[in-house]
């Protein structure tokens, strides 16, 4: 698994949930009534669906890189059609097709951890002792059309003697949830629970978490705050209600300095190894809510669609370094260090066919993601350079996400049409630095980049030893001193004049 800061970060794939179109355009989704039974000894659940009747049921087989779900699921059969007709035909890994249609259907769901450690953030999971259900890969696939209400469904589970269960979403009884917007639903279940609930300035935060950590609970909660309102610099908070969902890794060797995260509508999943210092830990935290929650804005809070990736994670990767410099989560010197690690990372998309970000975003699962990411990271970098240079300070990235945030609203209630996310990125990128060409060089087209180059008029210096080096010139003008300034960088006394 992945390590240090920049790799913690590359681990990151938050992704916007594909589906089946089962609702016709402008109808409310018909609600469904759903009861879980937690199985910890065989780590898995039992399930049983009532709502619109179908004669073919199917499952999400793929999110995020994690591939198979569908052979999770087992033991599938109608509740309502008799005799004969209630015959089951697996057509694939998680399809299935009924003698009959049938409005009820039981199932159980293999939820073993994920192999890789990381994956554990983006699906279910259970083991004898707790667990993270996430009710969208569940359920069999439904979707909305744009303008329609979204999947209604309400959550009974049942769970054994002394176990607990939380929830991002309204408690309509005991052990029981409705959830509005069911792709985003999170129930988090095991033994040793805690819920704490703040409301701040009219939004919800709620803290579901897990296990005995360096810091009170409190400080989780506190540094989730912290870290929402200095992002909420580019527009207000997309949420009525923000829910971090803190745990460990469910299995596997993991250190103890490692985290993987998701952010999923309003809710926040992160897994982290467990650090005996409260100020690591703290730190830790900080640097994954640093990018989680800034896809609470991108691209949870916007109406995009397409593969967009290097402006929603790797451009959010450079603002999260940003948020961590501020917050004083890491230093200017190792900022700089995450800008050469993301480029030494990018290498491995330069040494093969020449891609755009834009082209390289649609063949990320097949060239590697991380690459990506890393990529678009040093543009970010530059492309900020460039704009706080060409207007003396008072314009940055920020602006460009206020843009975006401003003009595509979304709303997790309503299915809404979606503008293309590459198109949106790119012009609002392009209306903000006068210098047009600046997209074409670095995203549109095929580029490797020249760091040494592109850094020397900000009075950045390259240095290429094994791995590469930036580093504050020695020569460094009052008009670059200034600039840097602007990122954090903190001038040392003995330069000062």
């Amino acid at each position: 698994m992945a390590t240090g800061w920049l790799k913690k970060m590359m681990v990151l794939a938050a992704a916007v949930c594909g589906a089946l179109l089962l609702f016709p355009t402008g109808v409310a989704a018909q609600k469904e009534e759903v009861k879980i039974e937690l199985l910890p000894e065989s780590n898995a659940v039992r399930v049983e669906v009532s709502g619109a009747p179908h004669k073919t049921w199917s499952f999400r087989d793929a999110y995020a890189g994690v591939i198979g779900l569908g052979r999770r699921v087992r033991k599938f059969q109608a509740l309502d059609t008799p005799g004969s007709k209630n015959s089951v035909r697996e057509l694939a890994p998680g399809h299935f097709e009924l003698g009959a249609t049938a409005s009820g259907v039981s199932y159980e769901v293999d939820l073993s951890p994920p192999s890789r450690p990381a994956d554990a953030a983006f699906v279910s999971w259970l083991t004898k002792e707790r667990g993270i259900l996430r009710v969208s890969d569940l359920l069999p696939l439904r979707s909305v059309q744009p303008g329609s209400v979204a999947r209604d469904v309400q959550v009974t589970i049942n769970t054994p003697q002394g176990w607990g269960a939380f929830s991002n979403e309204e408690v309509t009884a005991l052990r029981a949830y409705r959830f509005a917007d069911s792709d985003a639903a999170i129930i988090v279940v095991g033994k040793n629970l805690r819920r704490s609930v703040r409301n701040a300035s009219g939004t919800l935060f709620k803290l579901l978490i897990d296990g005995a950590w360096a810091f009170p609970d409190e400080e989780a909660m506190e540094t989730l705050q912290k870290v929402i309102r200095l992002h909420s610099q580019i527009g207000n908070l997309p949420c009525n209600q923000v829910t971090l969902v803190l745990s460990t890794f469910p299995a596997g060797a993991v250190s103890a300095n490692n985290w993987a995260a998701e952010t999923r509508g309003c809710n926040v999943v992160v897994l982290m190894g467990q650090t005996p210092s409260r100020v690591g830990a703290l730190a830790q935290l900080g640097n994954a809510l640093t990018h989680e929650t800034f896809h609470l804005w991108i691209p949870n809070g916007v109406a995009l669609s397409g593969d967009y990736d290097w402006f929603y994670e790797g451009f959010t990767m450079y603002q999260a370094a940003r948020a961590a410099v501020q917050l004083g989560l890491v230093t200017w010197p190792e900022f700089l260090n995450a800008i050469a690690r993301a480029y030494d990372g990018s290498a491995v998309t330069a040494s093969a066919q020449p891609l755009s970000l834009v082209d390289a975003s649609r063949q990320r699962w097949t060239i590697g993601a991380p690459s990506v990411y890393s990529k678009a990271m040093v543009v970010a970098f530059l492309y900020d350079l460039n704009l706080r240079s060409q207007t003396g300070g008072k314009r940055s990235l920020d602006d460009v996400y206020r843009r975006v945030v401003r003009d595509h609203p979304s709303t997790s209630t309503v299915k809404q049409a979606q503008a293309d996310g590459n198109g949106v990125a790119t012009t609002a990128l392009r209306n903000e630095l006068s210098s047009r060409n600046f997209v074409e060089r670095f995203i549109t087209a095929p580029v490797s980049i020249d760091l040494k180059s592109e850094l020397a008029p900000f009075g950045l210096r390259v240095e290429k030893m094994v791995r590469t080096h930036i580093s504050v010139s020695e020569d460094i003008t009052k008009r670059q001193r200034d600039l840097l300034k602007q990122l954090g960088y903190n001038e040392p006394r003995s330069r000062k004049r």
